[in-house]
């Protein structure tokens, strides 16, 4: 009987083309580059492993604290966690690599919430000059409020650790209070500086200084505050929402020291993360 020359080299050939198709695809190590995160009150992190498959399974010991779900579309092939904060407290989220079913265990801390502004001085007059601006601010970048009975305020700047990287840093702790009066708003920071009259930490040798600051803000930025700081106004959404917003991530916010010459510009930032285990 005569074999079919075709038959004879067809077979090989698909074993030799499906036979890529059938090996097992080898997948990293499920790996975190912090087994620690934080997130506000009402905020949202995102949380990004090093290494993975992209497809996880999320079980949070305690949902009352936290949720937790994925999110596609990052430029990460292995997805992005969002952390969104409920109560304050601690507890555990359990990654699960649903292809290598490795596991991998973050701690979670829910945070007070706050608010962060940039300050900066006050835009040049006329004349070309920049109005006075205090000196224990000079080397701020960013002030937070939290949102808690004691109304804590942070003063945060940059550490540079390398030509391109840097680390946040905590320089004063203080307090504020924002009030309204005959339909102004005022915005008070109290902290303490050392002798060379710099924010500090240190407050058994600090000494306290206050600023008031009338505030020139919008609507849009005071229901903001209001709503995410417990302020107790009386503020609702402005229909004009939209028109009131400068850029699409901040709101800026003119400020005139009262009983001082003082200005300075304030920017409300919507993506702020405080350093870990400040708060």
């Amino acid at each position: 009987m005569k074999t079919n020359t075709k038959s004879k080299f067809l077979i090989p050939l698909l074993v030799f083309i499906l036979m890529p198709s059938c090996e097992k695809i080898e997948h990293e190590s499920l790996f975190f580059y912090y087994d620690y995160r934080e997130v506000p009150v009402n905020g949202t992190v995102l949380i990004g492993p090093k290494t993975g498959s992209g497809n996880y399974t999320l079980e949070v010991e305690n949902p009352l604290l936290f949720s937790a779900e994925m999110q596609t579309g990052w430029s990460s092939a292995a997805g992005m966690i969002a952390i969104q904060g409920r109560l304050k407290g601690d507890t555990r989220l359990t990654v699960t690599d649903n292809l290598t079913k490795e596991s991998q265990k973050l701690k979670i801390k829910v945070t007070d919430n706050y608010e962060v502004m940039r300050i900066s001085k006050a835009n040049k007059t006329d004349n070309g000059e920049v109005p006075p601006f205090p000196a224990s601010l000079n080397t701020i970048e960013w002030i937070c409020l939290v949102n808690n009975t004691e109304r804590d305020l942070y003063l945060v700047n940059r550490e540079s650790t390398s030509s391109t990287d840097y680390v946040l840093k905590v320089r004063g702790k203080g307090t504020y209070t924002i009030d309204t009066e005959e339909g102004n708003c005022f915005m008070t920071f109290s902290y303490g500086v050392d002798e060379k009259g710099q924010p500090t930490l240190d407050a058994e040798s600090a000494k306290t200084v206050s600023y008031r600051f009338r505030m020139s803000i919008n609507d849009l930025a005071l229901h903001r505050l209001n709503q995410n700081l417990n302020l107790g106004l009386e503020t609702s959404m402005p229909d004009n929402w939209k028109e009131l917003i400068r850029y699409d991530w901040e709101i800026g916010i003119p400020m005139e020291g009262m009983g001082t010459a003082y200005k300075a510009f304030g920017t409300l930032l919507s993506s702020f993360e405080m350093p870990v285990g400040v708060l």
